[in-house]
């Protein structure tokens, strides 16, 4: 997305020391250790079945550990061991009877992926436990319980150092989410600055800051659901729980007043084409991104203050911009100090975060200890109740699960009836990684795991041909090993390369023909991504299908948070949390939607769509969001007069309006509207409390005639 930026070595080497610093790679190095450790000692003690069975389990056990707090890594410690040692207990012992065995594989799938009703937590689990029953296909061990017993002490020993580890670091996985949220609001903060070069198209702009909203709302709900969801955290007499507190407050209000520094680009441009201000507005923008960016690395490691040159920078700039204003007539310097308000708002913020102003700096956080914090957690997607329609047909777990059940079932038939090689449960392997609710979700990460494999093949050869020495070959191996768990939650198909290569030289050691381990990794790779991807069809999950739920929803949302500033502009007390509430729920119905959007061009049925209204919807919806964001600020600072009260409401009853008649939008074809410019510049007062309203107004009935 930054291409130039990204080929600097100044960026290179920032992101090299936030990944060796960061929780990747510390958790990828623990796991590898505690993975490599008990292999190789108990090979040393010659107990080779108990190293395998041991390091089995530590290795899929691991993959469970999601980022967590104390009692999320202790629910998921319990659940995981167990739901190991039963799934290997049957397998093995079914391993006589291929129909039982087919029946078990068939049975364990459905249950285990139904798992994911619980949450994301619980279908990580159920995935790890299904691809351990398909390991167990493979080792095919003598003892089933001696076996299963391995695989539990195995499990025992990763999270006995992976619960010392939060015991002694209790805030490690929210440090990293913190910094993950910091970047990425910077990089959509830099993203801004594209708005005042009139050589990037706006259209070009506003689908990249939209996507980058998506990984900033999942940024946002990772920090609010590791640190709201600690109860020792939480609690007011624990004071480092209480710093990270107003710490994600202010990184969260921030994002808001980044959001907020929306106008109308086109009319902008024109109007300070002449004045030189441009660049100066786009130099001020980065500058501010480049602080959060160096911001954001405090929180992975101690460091010492870090240099103000760029934040001196920033007062230069904003000096000459000052100066331009007093001297430009009234409409440029209307937009000039708007556009300085909402970038001295983020300098206070980053003053917050950084811990030099406190928290009542910030007109926007009225008092904290007001806001009722556990009702920003995610909702639980199960309940008693709601077991049944999951276990519907027109559940979409319940579809996918039984859909990887047949694959699986369909799966172990094939290497029975075309027995190929010792390998063969890898088929079964690549069905369960690639296979996704998603037809586009499958359709990525069949490329992924395609391209990765092919690389890594390659890889593994290459270092068969020049190495010979088996004891490097096998400390290459637990380098592969570190490197697929580094970034396996970063970049899977860069995970693949590595544990491909693993495979091929670690079991070319062990079994001596590296042609038919190569041959066989290729071939079932191959296999088990063309029935996944052609298995998408059966019982799919389309994307298409939730469109107008979709589109309601974000309708909705926007249509709540502009009535609850509408209130707030009238002086009624809303009260924080329901203002903040209103805020998080249209950030993340708009994310949704985007994401799906992201997706739905890979589907086959993406024809039946106007995809070109769609956007258009969106992209709609996207500034009308940002400009209730920029009333919100305005809304605590100062009330408004009836008359700003009576366009507010008459956009409101817009945005209701669309949101009523969603339904009866013809996905098929949506109305064609043509963007009309001068609906925007009936006030030349750009950057004014009226023009917004005027603005706001003019896209609402946009949007309006979407749905007539």
């Amino acid at each position: 997305m930054f291409s130039k930026d990204l080929l600097k070595w100044d960026n290179i080497k920032t992101r090299l020391i936030s990944l060796v610093y960061g929780e990747y790679f510390t958790d990828a190095l623990r796991n590898t250790i505690a993975i490599v450790l008990p292999f190789v000692l108990l090979f040393y003690y010659d107990q080779p079945n108990m190293a395998v069975g041991v390091g089995v389990g530590a290795l899929l056990i691991s993959l469970t550990d999601a980022p967590g707090n104390r009692a999320n890594k202790f629910k998921t410690a319990i659940t995981s061991t167990f739901s190991f040692f039963f799934t290997a207990l049957i397998i093995s012992s079914s391993l006589g009877n291929h129909w039982l065995t087919g029946t078990s594989i068939f049975l364990l799938t459905f249950v285990f992926s139904m798992l994911a009703i619980f949450g994301h937590r619980l279908a990580l689990t159920g995935t790890m436990a299904i691809i351990l029953g398909i390991f167990t296909l493979g080792l095919h061990p003598v003892n089933p319980l001696l076996f299963s017993w391995y695989i539990l002490l195995g499990g025992y020993w990763y999270f006995l150092i992976s619960l010392i580890q939060i015991v002694i670091w209790p805030y490690r996985s929210l440090h990293q989410a913190i910094f993950e949220c910091i970047t990425a609001t910077s990089v959509f903060l830099k993203s801004k600055a594209r708005y005042y070069d009139p050589e990037v198209n706006l259209e070009e702009c506003y689908s990249e800051t939209i996507a980058l909203h998506i990984k900033v709302s999942e940024k946002q709900e990772l920090v609010r659901n590791l640190l709201l969801s600690d109860k020792a955290a939480m609690k007011p007499t624990n004071e480092r729980g209480q710093q990270l507190l107003r710490t994600a407050v202010s990184v969260i209000d921030l994002y808001e007043q980044v959001t907020a520094i929306h106008y109308d680009y086109a009319y902008v441009r024109k109007k300070l084409d002449k004045t030189g201000a441009l660049n100066l507005i786009i130099e001020s923008i980065e500058l501010l991104a480049e602080e959060l960016e160096v911001l954001s690395a405090v929180f992975l490691r101690p460091k010492k203050a870090h240099s103000e040159s760029r934040l001196l920078k920033f007062e230069q700039a904003k000096a000459e911009l000052t100066r331009l204003a007093s001297s430009a007539e009234e409409a440029t310097a209307n937009i000039i100090l708007k556009v300085l308000k909402n970038l001295e708002g983020i300098v206070l913020d980053i003053q917050v975060i950084k811990n030099s102003r406190p928290m009542s700096a910030i007109p926007a956080n009225l008092d904290t200890e007001d806001i009722a914090y556990e009702e920003f957690l995610s909702p639980q997607l199960f309940t008693l109740k709601s077991l049944k329609q999951h276990f519907s047909f027109s559940a979409p777990v319940f579809r996918f699960s039984l859909r990887l059940a047949l694959m699986c079932g369909f799966a172990y038939l094939i290497t029975l009836l075309f027995p190929l090689g010792k390998y063969s449960y890898w088929l079964l392997l690549t069905i369960v990684i690639v296979a996704k609710p998603r037809f586009g979700l499958t359709w990525k990460r069949n490329v992924e795991r395609l391209s990765g494999t092919f690389i890594g093949a390659v890889l593994g050869i290459v270092l068969l041909l020049l190495i010979k020495q088996t004891a490097v070959l096998l400390v290459l191996s637990a380098f592969m090993l570190l490197g697929f768990f580094t970034f396996n939650r970063i970049k899977y198909s860069v995970s693949v390369v590595f544990v491909t290569a693993m495979v091929i030289l670690s079991l070319s050691i062990y079994d001596g023909h590296s042609d038919h381990i190569i041959m066989e990794r290729v071939l079932y790779t191959i296999v088990g991504c063309v029935i996944a991807f052609l298995a998408a069809f059966l019982f799919p999950v389309w994307e298409i299908k939730s469109l107008k739920t979709l589109i309601s929803n974000i309708l909705e949302a926007n249509s709540n948070y502009l009535h609850k500033v509408r209130e707030e502009l009238w002086g009624n007390a809303t009260g924080l949390t329901a203002s903040k509430l209103a805020r998080k729920n249209s950030y993340i119905q708009l994310a949704k939607f985007s994401e799906t959007l992201q997706y739905l061009h890979l589907e086959p049925k993406s024809k039946l769509v106007d995809m070109h209204g769609v956007f258009a919807i969106q992209i709609l919806s996207y500034r009308i969001n940002s400009i209730i964001a920029s009333l919100s600020l305005s809304a605590k600072r100062s009330t408004m007069e009836n008359s700003g009260i009576a366009l507010l409401s008459e956009a409101l009853s817009n945005m209701e309006f669309c949101a009523q008649n969603s339904d009866k939008l013809n996905l098929q074809n949506i109305n064609k509207v043509v963007h009309r410019d001068k609906m925007e510049e009936y006030n030349d007062g750009e950057g004014t409390l009226q023009h917004r309203l005027n603005l706001l107004l003019a896209l609402s009935l946009e949007l309006k005639m979407y749905f007539v």
